[in-house]
């Protein structure tokens, strides 16, 4: 398992989200987009149609069925009806019901979580777990080292 740390520090939490779903989509990837908050899940499903006009990232969630056909699926709790080897998670940092992905994405850009989301990152990594710590600046993505 890779545990992946994404610091959004534009201020832009949403369009940062669709571009790595993008970014995810392109690669021929599978990806359970995971919020406790049902607002976010909102959003986020409405940035992914209006995004841009000549891109489309198909995407849905249990209210739409074919749940194994969606390489995007959202959910508000732990699970995997599209097979998905990715789960992304935003608005926490509570992971272990996401265990069993290959990758797990946290996204993050409030102060305290990024403060948690540090303090787990330094305890993942002194515990020899595959991490990885991106922060974006003006530039984009940088990783800390």
């Amino acid at each position: 398992m890779e545990i992946n740390f994404y610091h959004v520090a534009s201020g832009n939490l949403v369009l940062s989200i669709v571009r790595l779903l993008e970014k995810i989509y392109l690669a021929q990837e599978r990806c359970i987009f995971f919020s406790p908050l049902e607002e976010r899940i909102r959003t986020v499903n409405k940035a992914l149609w209006t995004f841009s006009t000549d891109a489309f990232i198909p995407h849905g969630d249990e209210s739409l069925g074919f749940s194994e056909k969606q390489p995007i699926y959202f959910a508000n709790r732990g699970e995997n009806p599209n097979g998905a080897k990715i789960a992304m998670l935003v608005d926490t940092l509570c992971y272990k019901d996401y265990d069993n992905f290959e990758k797990i994405i946290l996204i993050f850009e409030e102060k305290e979580q990024a403060e948690n989301a540090d303090a787990l990152y330094s305890d993942l990594k002194n515990n020899q777990i595959n991490v990885s710590y991106w922060k974006q600046s003006p530039r984009g993505w940088e990783k800390k080292i």
